[in-house]
């Protein structure tokens, strides 16, 4: 047999110990990744929730009258702020994209205020929203900014292996006027 020397056993169990503990670590570390890229990920679907709520929120409201809105609310609707709060916390990068929406979510308030005045003033009916370009225009700018948030959050997340299929929104059905039909906005496929 050889002899063990004194200092052998204890450097053994040392680097054994040591090397326990960095594997420790390195699962421990692991887990907390894995665990903050699912919050992340959650935190991602529902900013794309939201957003995909507030393009229906400004579609429903083309068809209010002045009288229905509360002011608050066409100044911050619940799903634009709800997209503001998690945008912040979580996706600081596409900031950006965040004060776009902004000035187009103001543009829009502001041409649907705009209409409505017209409309109280000169008793006419509301025009279809087929045939108003400058809704369609505004409306279509919005879409592409809010398609392009949701490609890069998804980007964000890891969930880009799908193509993104735009919000859908069909100016055309979210006109009061039932049955009518027409084309999309000018220059949407």
């Amino acid at each position: 047999m050889f002899p063990i020397d004194d200092l052998l056993i204890p450097s053994l169990i040392g680097a054994f110990c040591l090397t326990a503990a960095v594997a420790a670590v390195y699962l421990w570390a692991r887990h907390v990744g894995r665990v903050r890229a699912e919050e992340l990920r959650a935190q991602g679907y529902r900013l794309i929730h939201a957003l995909q709520e507030y393009s229906a929120w400004i579609d429903f409201q083309r068809d209010l009258p002045l009288t229905a809105r509360d002011v608050d609310e066409l100044a911050s609707p619940e799903p634009l702020t709800q997209a503001r709060r998690i945008m912040r916390e979580c996706f600081p990068d596409i900031s950006q994209h965040m004060v776009r929406l902004l000035q187009a979510h103001s543009r829009v308030i502001e041409y649907l205020w705009q209409q409505n005045l017209v409309r109280l003033s000169q008793g006419s009916g509301c025009q279809p929203a087929y045939e108003d370009k400058q809704y369609q225009q505004l409306r279509g700018a919005q879409e592409d900014l809010i398609d392009d948030m949701i490609a890069l959050c998804r980007d964000l997340i890891g969930d880009a292996s799908e193509p993104w299929h735009r919000t859908g929104s069909d100016f055309a059905f979210t006109n009061s006027s039932v049955g009518m039909s027409g084309p999309g906005p000018a220059g949407r496929a």
